[in-house]
């Protein structure tokens, strides 16, 4: 059953998620049984007082729903259009797939009256149509560049040949059988180098598709904007070929991407921030004094660049030609609270520092402009507001915290590490999932799959509103309830006022639509049966046009058609 706390009524960073499937750790849940919950009137609104003003479009990237990772550049993982109600069990029908190694969110773009997504893997880019209630294959996979071999031996039949031992293994309930089957995932590809490609990813408004592989390599890929060709490269570059020496040595592999309001790709790596243009040439970069970089990035209107390293919080200013660090630029940095980055990869963390990508809070007429993260202080996460512009005149430092640039920072009370999805923000409130495992294991994918089954999960999700009268978080809610094995970042829709999250209940996957006034199960989706391949591992929950979810993972992505909404509240 949900629990609530009410101490006052008034968003996986995804930086290195995929790495859980070669680095992770688990738990067992205690929810309830998988039978659905009876149909839910419409939950209720945000507040009336929320804003919801949302970040303004960026023009350079695609018209659709889901342009890039996180829904937008502020990555607040909200919308405004209306996501799924009500509740039921799944049949087949329900649910189309499309077989890919590992995909974590595929983004979409507007061709005429057709809707396409580009799947970006872990060893190449798949096409999928998805207009209407479609969710069809286009063409075959186009591996990426050095990937031909891995590509070819991830075939349906050798993703269904590891999802046949999975399951078996599930069933017996064997953690031994379950880390063994999970081994048949290297014979369809699946490797060290490949397990985080793909993660972040584009479409410019051209109808080019970006994304990362390999290390330190950025692919642009097209279809000519015609419906039925499959994509091909355009171009691929070695990033680190293009930095000064100095820089380059630092730049190991690029973790995240994202897109200016001028039309430039940035790429974050570790210790350093890239720009590049869209035909991958580097125009400038920027180091952080050898601080690790374990998350993406976001931009505002004005192409304020906000990089959170192991230790600080940064803003770095972008002009059109160069990158600046210097506050009369209106760049700034501020330290967070933050334990030893080996302490927490050796507790099971997958970041040093934050584990969260940044997202930004209020836009357009709200009072305040903040950027929030889940800190990595010892005694267990905060959640912490900076202020994005100049400090307000008159503020005083709150106790506690780092600096005057820290607006406030609060105890999120269900985690006891670092949280690694990133949080999601609509209007003033903010919802963080527990990530901690509470029994890790040291390495491979075998958390997100023996958690809430022989190992414990990680339960639990926390929202706060930023009060702008009191320049401070309030607590909003705690539901106990959600298992958050496969650390997907959830998805909320202003329309419905539900946060739509992956859980696991005995065992089995659903979907919830949790009331983001409340934080109370409204709606609940039962899938077909108990296979494995319902996973969402270290993906982000799309809602469609029509309302309909779209969610990745390790050997399909996925269409719950479930929808029927679409730009309005339902009734």
């Amino acid at each position: 059953m949900t629990t609530r706390m009410w101490d006052a009524a008034p968003a996986v960073g995804l930086g290195l998620i995929l790495a859980l499937l070669l680095q992770a750790c688990n738990r067992e849940t205690t929810s309830t049984t998988p039978t659905p919950a009876p149909a839910a009137a419409r939950p209720a609104e945000p507040p009336a007082a929320t804003p919801l003003n949302m970040p303004p479009p960026n023009p350079w990237l695609a018209e659709s729903v889901y342009p890039t990772s996180h829904f937008n550049p502020a990555a607040t993982d909200s919308v405004l259009i209306a996501g799924p109600v009500g509740s039921r069990n799944l049949t087949a029908a329900d649910v189309a797939t499309v077989p890919t190694l590992i995909t974590s969110n595929p983004t979409m773009k507007r061709v005429g009256g057709e809707v396409i997504a580009f799947a970006s893997g872990a060893v190449g880019v798949q096409k999928i149509r998805v207009t209407g209630d479609a969710f069809e294959a286009v063409g075959g996979l186009l591996p990426y560049p050095g990937f031909e071999k891995s590509a070819a031996m991830a075939t349906p039949t050798a993703l269904d040949a590891a999802l046949t031992q999975l399951d078996a293994a599930y069933r017996a309930k064997d953690e031994t059988k379950i880390l063994d089957a999970l081994k048949g995932l290297g014979a369809a590809g699946l490797n060290m180098e490949s397990g985080i490609n793909g993660v972040y990813n584009l479409f410019d408004r051209d109808g080019n598709h970006y994304c990362v592989y390999g290390g330190t390599h950025v692919l642009k890929t097209t279809d000519g904007n015609l419906v039925g060709d499959p994509p091909r490269i355009v171009k691929t570059a070695d990033v680190a070929k293009g930095l000064p020496a100095d820089v380059a040595r630092s730049v190991t592999r690029i973790i995240g991407l994202n897109m200016t309001y001028d039309g430039f790709l940035a790429a974050a790596a570790p210790g350093a921030l890239i720009i590049l243009d869209r035909d991958l040439n580097v125009k400038a970069s920027v180091t952080f004094n050898g601080e690790a970089v374990d998350n993406s990035i976001v931009i505002d209107e004005n192409n304020g660049i906000y990089v959170v390293t192991e230790k600080h919080m940064n803003k770095v200013i972008w002009n059109g030609t160069t990158l600046s660090t210097d506050e009369k630029d209106g760049a700034w940095s501020s330290a967070y609270d933050s334990m030893p980055g080996e302490k927490a990869l050796a507790m099971g963390a997958i970041s040093r520092g934050s584990g969260t990508t940044p997202t930004l809070m209020g836009f357009g007429s709200d009072p305040d402009k903040l950027i929030v993260i889940a800190d990595a202080a010892e005694t267990g996460s905060n959640a912490v507001a900076f202020w994005r512009d100049a400090i307000p005149a008159g503020f005083q430092q709150k106790p506690g915290t780092q600096s005057n640039r820290i607006a406030d920072q609060i105890r999120i009370d269900i985690s006891q590490m670092t949280i690694e999805p990133s949080p999601n923000v609509l209007g003033y409130g903010v919802a963080f999932l527990n990530s901690t495992y509470p029994k890790p294991l040291p390495a491979g994918p075998g958390n997100a799959f023996t958690g809430g089954i022989t190992r414990p999960a990680p339960i639990g999700i926390q929202k706060f509103n930023w009060n702008p009268d009191k320049d401070a978080f309030e607590k909003a809610w705690i539901n106990h309830e959600v298992d958050n094995t496969d650390i997907m970042v959830p998805v909320v829709s202003a329309a419905t006022g539900l946060l739509y999250a992956a859980h696991k209940d005995k065992g089995v996957y659903q979907y919830v639509g949790l009331d983001w006034t409340t934080g109370e199960i409204k709606s609940r989706w039962v899938f077909p049966d108990d296979s494995r391949r319902w996973n969402a591992l270290g993906g982000i929950t799309t809602v469609m046009d029509n309302g309909d979810l779209m969610i990745g993972g390790v050997f399909a992505v996925k269409r719950l058609k479930i929808g029927g909404g679409g730009t309005t509240a339902r009734p």
